[in-house]
């Protein structure tokens, strides 16, 4: 947007500005082109929008809770040297793209250890902090252990139903680990939050070890077939561990 000048109170000069061509406005005894004035204040304004994007950007970052380790990860620097790296870095590229297009769907991507699930998850946030929306990365343990801190009454500030809606707000929520939780306690407390995220039409984004017929049996028909209900897309990542021999993923 133009600034807008009220200059009608300013008497014309017969000096012309040697960029713009237009007479020069003579103002408390100085002379001022009137577009080299409008072009300063958009500049100004311009560099203080991006002053503030850039705060709301760290802000959001913070607020991801990205691993120290993925802080550089991003879709440059991951290494493709298999068709079947390359296909896993297209898919998440596609699927930040079309989260930051507001088109609903989820993501499951699983495999051995090594494998640079994390990597990826991590640039896919990066990708949507960039376009100012809100990703959170957290572990299924994590999530389960948040939830039961909720029942602490000597600790509590929250409720369970809080905790569960605050995990549902984001425009992302990437679950890594999923499967390394408690078994028989807490495996219901991350399926209510994937529950709650399907019901908020909110895309979710699991990472896991599993096997993806071990991962579908671990969520139940009920659970995999809402995680397809707006479109789903599967990566299975089963390339060698490229931790072993000082490889980073």
């Amino acid at each position: 947007m133009n600034a807008h000048f009220q200059f009608s109170r300013f008497s014309m000069s017969q000096e012309v500005c040697d960029m713009h061509k237009v007479q020069k406005l003579v103002a408390g005894g100085n002379l001022i082109c009137p577009m080299c004035a409008s072009e300063y204040v958009n500049a100004d304004r311009s560099k203080h929008q991006s002053e503030t994007n850039r705060a709301v950007f760290e802000k959001h970052i913070a607020g991801a809770m990205l691993p120290d380790r993925h802080a550089h990860s991003s879709f440059s620097n991951y290494k493709t040297t298999t068709q079947g790296q390359a296909n896993a870095l297209s898919q998440c590229a596609n699927f930040a793209k079309r989260i930051a297009e507001k088109q609903n769907s989820n993501f499951i991507m699983v495999g051995s250890t090594g494998t640079g699930k994390t990597h990826l998850a991590c640039a896919t946030a990066k990708n949507l902090l960039k376009n100012g929306l809100k990703a959170r990365y957290i572990t299924s343990e994590e999530i389960a252990q948040r939830i039961m801190n909720a029942w602490d009454k000597d600790t509590k500030d929250q409720s369970e139903e809080a905790v569960i809606y605050e995990f549902a707000q984001y425009d992302l929520l990437i679950v890594d680990e999923y499967g390394l939780h408690d078994r028989e306690k807490r495996t219901e407390l991350v399926h209510k939050v994937l529950t709650k995220r399907y019901d908020c039409k909110k895309p979710t984004m699991l990472i896991s070890n599993f096997t993806l017929k071990k991962l579908r049996d671990d969520l139940g028909d009920r659970l995999w077939s809402r995680f397809q209900h707006d479109g789903l897309t599967v990566v299975e990542c089963n390339w060698a561990d490229a931790r072993v021999g000082g490889a980073h993923v």
